[in-house]
């Protein structure tokens, strides 16, 4: 009975979506169908075929989405997500899989009493340079380890750190400077503080001959404000922007990195059971854009479903505003295999990474459960083959995975959108990634760009696969997707772009 209602919800997604073929802007889904000026992934053929071939999908297909979580209670996504039925809202880890009350997935970003959820981290490279500041931050002494020291100083100018410290250290003095006309100001009784102006300012008589060189060096400010501009106001605008670099500068040696208040130990992947239920936390949009692109249930607007909206989201939110951590990568991949996902998404990648081997043996362990791993190639526009880019996604032979796919973001034409990475050895194929409408906040839609939205369509098309063709292994698929890509000339290892259509006819092939 479930496979019948299941083929029932995915005939009247097609009924409803192709019934405006024609008027494929009107849809705003424009990525779902391949014609002579629409170059999508063609998924609306695909659930065609599959229903005039007779061909059912099989139990349920989950897919984990990794990322920065959703609103659970969107009306577009509540009825996708994957419900970890072994489980009860009891405060009891029911199903014995090591986290307590996981109804519809897990949050690594908080800790386990929920009083805290890490919104926001910082790149890898500020990270990795705040970590080594107070070592280095007097320079490289003869005990040192010159290769850390080249490290830091490396991640230094990547995190552009020194061109700040150089402007604070010019801010230093410029605020030595406000504090000086200040006090100068303060010795004149008959003056109200609270009311003189900037330009009234520099007319007092001053005996001091550097008096007027005081305003040359906040000359810039002067002009920004206007002569006529309250100099309490301008003393306090400056006080405050110092405060805060101050604070800033401090925060490098001094503040803490609040991913410490996990619980856990960074270093230790087994140490995976940290985190809590919570995956509402503001920040949601990315994970929801995501998420909405694979199975977004159209409820609000009956044609903005998802690629595969059969398919069920396991959501784990480990994505910060800024750059993942290894270990909360690591962790979200384990779980998302150790609870029945099939296919993985990972909307996210970084140029550097202080534990790599941690994340690529979580890939490896899915690659032995036999996941499927899609992962975005990154918006920097550059070709990643001669760059570091992580997760690295090889083994420790150096060779690439059978189970992951980096995908990189096409236009509606077909053309690589200017912000992708390309690469022909490192990005496998690319996906629609321009003009993108999904599920946003508040049971609204939003239009992004980028590998982050292109990702999910290569992942609901392998979900679809995966659905259909149970017996096809997460290399298989892989396979299939690159060889089965519409010919596109684009500079990946498949030179195309995911085709659902040609992938399920191949699919079909395969399994005979």
């Amino acid at each position: 009975m479930r496979n019948i209602r299941m083929s029932k919800l995915l005939w009247s997604v097609v009924f409803l979506l192709s019934a405006s073929y024609g008027g494929v802007s009107a849809s705003n889904k424009w990525e779902k169908y391949y014609n002579d000026s629409i170059k999508g992934c063609q998924s609306i053929d695909a659930l065609i075929y599959l229903q005039k071939s007779g061909i059912e999908p099989q139990g349920s297909l989950i897919v984990g989405v990794i990322d920065s979580g959703i609103d659970t209670s969107s009306i577009d996504l509540k009825d996708a997500l994957w419900i970890n039925s072994a489980e009860k809202l009891d405060g009891k880890d029911n199903d014995k899989n090591g986290y307590v009350d996981d109804l519809n997935g897990w949050n690594f970003l908080g800790t386990s009493d929920g009083t805290f959820n890490m919104k926001s981290a910082g790149t890898e490279e500020y990270r990795q340079f705040k970590r080594l500041y107070p070592k280095y931050k007097s320079g490289i002494t003869s005990s040192s380890d010159s290769l850390e020291y080249d490290y830091y100083l490396k991640m230094k100018k990547k995190a552009g750190i020194g061109g700040y410290m150089q402007f604070f250290s010019l801010a230093k003095q410029k605020h030595q400077t406000y504090l000086k006309i200040d006090s100068v100001l303060n010795t004149f009784s008959n003056i109200d503080r609270d009311t003189i102006t900037v330009g009234s300012l520099y007319s007092l008589p001053v005996s001091d001959i550097s008096w007027k060189q005081n305003f040359e060096v906040i000359a810039v400010d002067v002009m920004k404000a206007g002569s006529s501009a309250l100099w309490r106001d301008m003393f306090k605008s400056e006080e405050d922007e110092f405060c805060l670099m101050k604070t800033r500068i401090d925060g490098i040696e001094h503040a803490k990195d609040k991913r410490l208040l996990m619980g856990d130990k960074l270093d230790d992947p087994s140490d995976r059971f940290y985190g809590n239920t919570h995956l509402m936390v503001d920040g949601y949009d990315h994970g929801m854009l995501v998420a909405g692109e694979i199975a977004g249930q159209g409820i609000v607007d009956s044609q903005m479903t998802g690629i595969y909206p059969a398919a069920k989201l396991m959501i784990i939110r480990a994505i910060p505003d800024g750059d993942e951590y290894d270990k909360d990568v690591a962790s979200s991949i384990r779980y998302a295999v150790d609870n029945g996902a099939k296919v993985i998404n990972m909307s996210f990648g970084k140029y550097t990474s202080p534990t790599p081997d941690m994340v690529n043996d979580a890939i490896a362990y899915a690659q032995k459960k036999d996941v499927l791993i899609i992962q975005a190639a990154g918006n920097s526009g550059w070709n990643i083959d001669s760059l570091a880019y992580f997760p690295s996604g090889k083994n420790k032979k150096g060779l690439p995975f059978s189970n992951l796919i980096r995908v990189g973001a096409s236009g509606k034409s077909g053309q690589r959108l200017k912000i992708s990475n390309e690469g022909i050895t490192k990005v496998d194929i690319f996906a629609p990634g321009a003009e993108i409408t999904s599920v946003a906040p508040d049971n609204t839609y939003q239009t992004v760009k980028g590998t982050s939205i292109a990702a999910p369509v290569v992942s609901a098309v392998a979900a679809m696969l995966r659905h259909y063709f149970p017996k096809l292994k997460a290399s298989e698929v892989k396979d299939i997707l690159i060889r089965s890509a519409s010919p596109a000339g684009l500079p990946c290892k498949s030179r195309g772009i995911v085709n659902a259509l040609n992938a399920v006819k191949l699919a079909a092939i395969y399994t005979k």
